[in-house]
């Protein structure tokens, strides 16, 4: 039986004056949401687990309102849709991006004095083997296999776009001065073009979704080095969000975790690479 270990953590960080992020852990068996308890693991299989991170932009525009709304509509959107394979999971997370961004659209027009204020949203569904990723904004999936780190989803920003087409290198793009340019958000148009991945889980697997708040001062090799030296999973949230802080914390940072486990899974087989597939959709 295909099983996963969940935590998840946020922290206002060392610069800003509120947490305007925000994160999502919804057990679709049971409806309950929030983070179990340590070393609490729950089954995936359909519907399977929710896990959510939304970053609100906006500051006096109320960015954490707008990120505390788009949990909402994405939790509605899940316990409302019937989900029984990857094609379901899909259309609800697209379901859940068209209901937040207009649930901001028009508390935007009731209050003016909050326009311009929007969120990201990176949310993953697992299931059984299958993971599916619906992504609006810079706020990151990766998924880890042994050594290995890889990102699932691309940034929906200026640099992001500029990595993609070969004209900057990773490492360039962490200094480049529009890095928080974003292409893509909820709330701020009237129509969202997010990325959909596509994953298949193995056996030992961790997932890992976080706010730009940790990717800012942490590189990936940075980020895998925490993960490989901690494997608690509450221990590694921590250790990766005060070494955000360690570096400067300049923005809020916000980091879920998952490891599955489970003969239904399947070992991964030598140095397997991990499966994904990502493309655009729209909502």
């Amino acid at each position: 039986m295909p099983r996963m270990e969940i935590f998840a953590r946020t922290e206002i960080g060392c610069v800003r004056g509120r947490n305007e992020d925000t994160f999502v852990v919804l057990d679709l068996t049971t409806g309950v949401t929030g983070v179990p308890g340590p070393n609490n693991t729950r089954t995936i299989d359909p519907p399977g687990t929710l896990v959510a991170v939304l970053d609100g932009m906006g500051g006096a525009a109320a960015g954490d309102v707008a990120s505390a709304m788009a949990a909402d509509g994405l939790v509605h959107a899940a316990k409302s849709t019937p989900i029984a394979q990857p094609g379901d999971a899909e259309r609800m997370l697209l379901a859940a991006v068209t209901e937040a961004n207009q649930a901001i659209a028009s508390f935007t027009k009731k209050h003016p004095d909050k326009r311009g204020m929007g969120t990201t949203m990176t949310a993953a569904l697992a299931m059984a083997s299958n993971l599916v990723v619906v992504q609006v904004g810079d706020s990151r999936a990766y998924l880890r296999r042994g050594r290995v780190l890889q990102q699932l989803t691309m940034d929906q920003n200026v640099v992001g776009q500029m990595v993609a087409a070969g004209k900057l290198k990773p490492e360039e793009a962490r200094h480049y001065k529009q890095r928080n340019v974003l292409l893509e958000a909820i709330g701020v148009q009237e129509r969202v073009g997010p990325d959909i991945v596509h994953a298949r889980i193995r056996a030992g697997d961790v997932l890992l979704l976080c706010s730009d708040g940790l990717t800012g001062p942490l590189d990936d090799r940075k980020i895998l080095d925490i993960m490989l030296k901690h494997e608690d999973l509450v221990a590694c949230c921590r250790a990766l969000t005060e070494a955000a802080c360690a570096h400067g914390g300049p923005d809020n940072v916000t980091v879920a975790m998952a490891r599955f486990s489970g003969d239904d899974l399947g070992q991964p087989e030598g140095l397997e690479p991990i499966w994904f597939e990502r493309r655009p959709a729209v909502a």
